[in-house]
This record gives C-alpha cells, sequence and structure tokens, in this order.
C-alpha cells in the first residue's frame, strides 16, 4: 500500500474527511477525488497507477519538475511528488508520495 503525505494538515483534513471533501469541492470532483485518493492508497508504488485514463499518471515539467499529475476531471489534477527513499527513474520504487495541491495548471 502506498502511503500519502500531504503539503499541509489543512489540505490533509479536507481530503480525508468525506463531509469536508464534499464541501471544498463539488460533488463530482469530490467523487472522483476520493477515487483517485484510494487507487493511490490501493497501489504498491507508483507504476500501478495508469498512464491511460481516467487516472493518467502523467510527468510534469516546469514548475512541478520530478512531480506526476493524476487526473480527476478533465483540467484539474492532483499534483504528487516522490516522498522518502525511491529512484526517479524507477516508479516501481516510489511508495510514498506527497499531495502538493490539486490544480488546473494549464
Amino acid at each position: 500500500m502506498m502511503i500519502l503525505h500531504f503539503s499541509t494538515s489543512k489540505e490533509e483534513k479536507i481530503l480525508c474527511n468525506e463531509r469536508l471533501l464534499n464541501r471544498h469541492y463539488n460533488k463530482v470532483h469530490a467523487i472522483r477525488i476520493k477515487s483517485r485518493l484510494t487507487e493511490l492508497q490501493g497501489a504498491n508504488n507508483l507504476s500501478e497507477i495508469p498512464q491511460i485514463p481516467p487516472p493518467r499518471r502523467h510527468k510534469l515539467k516546469g514548475d512541478f519538475n520530478d512531480c506526476w499529475g493524476i487526473d480527476y476531471s478533465p483540467n484539474f489534477r492532483i499534483i504528487i511528488e516522490p516522498y522518502g527513499i525511491y529512484d526517479i527513474d524507477d516508479l516501481t520504487t516510489i511508495t510514498e508520495v506527497k499531495i502538493l495541491t490539486l490544480e488546473d495548471y494549464h
């Protein structure tokens, strides 16, 4: 099981509490976010998150270099970065991730 870390305690409270998640995001987004978080937690490592939709794991560049985006809507992404000990070129070694933000970075 992959271990999730959060960028802030506020973000952790929102994302780990269904009532707060529904209040902070619209209902459709809240359902999809919860689904993606469940997929992340259920995976043994980052390589188990598919590159095809709906999660569509993809490597990011620029401000989010060495991070990945996970789709939860056509425009919005969960931005994650590896955490702990890992080899950036081997996704099977990434067993912990930090959720940086949820945003539309386009």
